[in-house]
């Protein structure tokens, strides 16, 4: 496993992950019974990061190929796929309020983007360093991000 997001209410837990180069997947768990719950991606490498949106609807996946991959959780099918990034994709947050959804990679580009429709919201940045963490505050209105050489950023989206 590369990437591990519990649900906001922590009932569910994704676990993304895969073989370098070959294939890429998540898996979703129901914490309390331990059942597998959805198995969602075919993707062509690693799974790196990856969230659920606060309402159990959608969930983003991102790897090395640098797609952001939106799946709608009961049907599995694919929402949308986003290619603005050009690198590994590190890091994926839903904003609480299932609103929003930031994307980060390895080559500083944070994109905050509608979750539902894929459309750019804010490109923040830039980051002088690999993006490997993203969280937001609990009104959805900050967003902060967190590079390899040891600084945080907070944006605020209005």
């Amino acid at each position: 496993m590369h990437a591990l997001a519990f649900s906001r209410d922590g009932a569910l837990l994704v676990a993304g992950g895969g073989r370098g180069a070959a294939s890429g997947r998540a898996v979703v768990f129901d914490v309390a019974s331990g059942e597998r719950l959805a198995e969602v991606g075919d993707e062509p490498d690693v799974v790196l990061a990856c969230d659920l949106s606060s309402d159990l609807r959608l969930l983003a996946l991102g790897g090395p190929d640098g797609v952001l991959h939106v799946h709608d959780l009961r049907s599995g099918d694919e929402l949308f796929a986003a290619r603005e990034h050009t690198d590994w994709i590190t890091a994926l947050a839903f904003s609480p309020d299932g609103c929003l959804l930031a994307s980060a990679d390895r080559a500083g580009l944070v994109l905050v983007r509608e979750a539902w429709t894929g459309r750019i919201f804010h490109e923040l940045g830039p980051h002088r360093s690999r993006v490997g963490a993203l969280a937001w505050r609990g009104d959805s209105l900050v967003l902060a991000t967190a590079t390899d050489e040891g600084r945080i950023r907070l944006h605020e989206m209005q």
